[in-house]
């Protein structure tokens, strides 16, 4: 009987991980790849947009201005734009001619006020960076079908820059309106006899607003007469200039931040790169994340508790909304012993070389404006206490554990074929050294970067006469040179520390 040999069948495997794998590359074209990066940018201004008329709404700062102009402004300034006020063309003059028009205010001789802010509100920033890297990367961490090529990911982040650059030039070109000031805000600015030039609001008995077209008495009713119940007002713009470079560098920033620390792209970058990744993808993750999870869990909380009870607690939402970020990270600085400064300074009169302002200055030296009986205010962040504690014990403990966790975490995801520290010292200790290495350098760019976004200015001033009466300067500053050298130090310590710590637990 002749042997018989058995047909060996061919195996079909019909699973899901089989059937994703023989699916049919789907290629796009550069338009594609840029309209897709577009898109994701336009979703994160969307979003960005709405955090911040949700932020304003429970601010309700409708009442002072439009809310719509208010929200482009807002999302401009998330970005880097920088925004200026300058007197309103009616304020004060209640609409009524005659000389009302010259001492009323409104461009002519009557008290006006003018001021700038530069400011960023990271809430609003972080939650389109979040947007952008979820919206541009999606397609690059569908499947495994296919790696992109080099040139993809460039048309793709031209696309979304370009979108940026335009988009958010727009939203600053239609940041402009007016926005009314409360009294209670030019009482905080004005000196002791402010009131002579504002129109006494805060003695209703009057000041020179009745002789110069206030209520009915004195010139008011040659002059034209005025409403006296009148709330100042300023007309506010963003600057677009530097709204379309900022919104530039935060695409960019925002890409090649995702790039380094997402776990599921393929990116095409190559042997020497994909090793650079390799070795500092794992700590810029840890840190970038943990400040991410850190920055988001108050804003959830205090958004949602904020729009339920509302009042008070809602006003505290939408603060929160805009600057918990902004706290955050003057509190992990403030860890690594960073300086900050939180200051207001009255405004001096520049009446010199106008003789209406110096005799109305005149009068403010004995009881009027000037700005001179309000005295400067100057607070160290690190001397504050909280429920007894100092305010730098606390960030001190918190920072610290915090890193050192951080550490841990990027150790262990770090392959010990690249931990070797870029000194020559190839001993025992090498690989702790090379962790401390590039933790002590990402510490130190993450927290550089964010004491200098968290520096912010004011300037709101009262002039009369064309020249500035009074008003008031605020700053809140680090040091962003001691942040980045401190953060390399502590950033060091906490890196050779996760590194220990790391391989002990694997050994046990």
């Amino acid at each position: 009987m002749a042997a018989t040999t058995p047909r060996l069948q061919p195996r079909h495997d019909s699973s899901p991980q089989t059937r994703r794998r023989t699916a049919p590359v789907q290629l796009i074209g550069p338009w594609q790849n840029a309209l897709e990066g577009a898109a994701a940018t336009l979703c994160a201004v969307a979003a960005m947009a709405t955090v911040s008329a949700l932020s304003l709404a429970l601010l309700d700062a409708g009442s002072l201005g439009s809310l719509w102009s208010l929200t482009m402004a807002l999302t401009a300034m998330a970005v880097g734009g920088s925004a200026s006020a300058d007197p309103e063309g009616t304020a004060g003059t209640g609409g009524i001619g005659g000389l009302a028009s010259l001492f009323g205010g409104g461009g002519g001789m009557g008290p006006s006020m003018s001021g700038a802010a530069d400011v960023v509100p990271l809430g609003v920033t972080l939650v389109g960076a979040v947007v952008l890297w979820i919206v541009f990367s999606r397609r690059l961490r569908q499947g495994q079908q296919r790696r992109f090529t080099g040139g993809e990911l460039i048309v793709r982040a031209a696309g979304a820059g370009t979108a940026a650059l335009v988009t958010l030039m727009i939203v600053a070109g239609l940041a402009h309106g007016s926005v009314t000031v409360p009294t209670s805000a030019m009482t905080g600015m004005r000196g002791p006899g402010a009131d002579q030039f504002t129109g006494g609001l805060g003695d209703p008995s009057g000041g020179l607003e009745d002789l110069f077209g206030g209520g009915s008495g004195g010139l008011g009713g040659l002059m034209g007469g005025g409403d006296r119940a009148a709330q100042p007002a300023m007309a506010y713009q963003v600057s677009v200039g530097s709204a379309g470079f900022g919104a530039v560098l935060w695409v960019a920033v925002v890409i090649g931040a995702g790039c380094l620390i997402s776990r599921r792209l393929r990116l095409p970058l190559g042997g020497a790169l994909d090793g650079l990744r390799a070795a500092w993808g794992p700590s810029v993750s840890a840190v970038v994340r943990t400040i991410l999870v850190l920055a988001a869990v108050p804003l959830v909380t205090l958004a949602f508790i904020g729009a339920v009870v509302g009042g008070r607690a809602g006003s505290v939402a939408g603060a929160a909304l805009l600057l918990a970020p902004n706290a955050l990270a003057v509190f992990l600085t403030l860890g690594v012993g960073s300086p900050w400064t939180a200051a207001v300074h009255p405004v001096q009169s520049d009446s010199s070389g106008n003789p209406m302002a110096a005799l109305m200055g005149g009068m403010g030296d004995s009881g009027g404006m000037g700005g001179s009986g309000q005295p400067d205010r100057t607070e160290q962040l690190r001397s504050l206490s909280a429920s007894g504690w100092p305010l730098w014990l606390a960030a001190v403990a918190v920072t610290g554990l915090l890193l050192l966790a951080c550490a841990y975490r990027a150790a262990r995801a770090t392959h010990s074929g690249h931990k070797l520290p870029v000194l020559p010292y190839r001993g025992p200790l090498s690989g702790h050294l090379g962790m401390a290495e590039r933790f002590g350098v990402v510490t130190a760019v993450v927290l550089g970067a964010g004491a200098w976004l968290v520096g912010a200015s004011g300037h709101f001033g009262i002039s009369m006469f064309g020249s500035e009466m009074g008003g008031m300067q605020a700053e809140l500053s680090g040091n962003v040179l001691s942040t980045v050298v401190f953060g390399l130090l502590v950033g060091s310590l906490a890196g050779f520390a996760g590194s220990l710590l790391s391989a002990v637990r694997r050994a046990q």
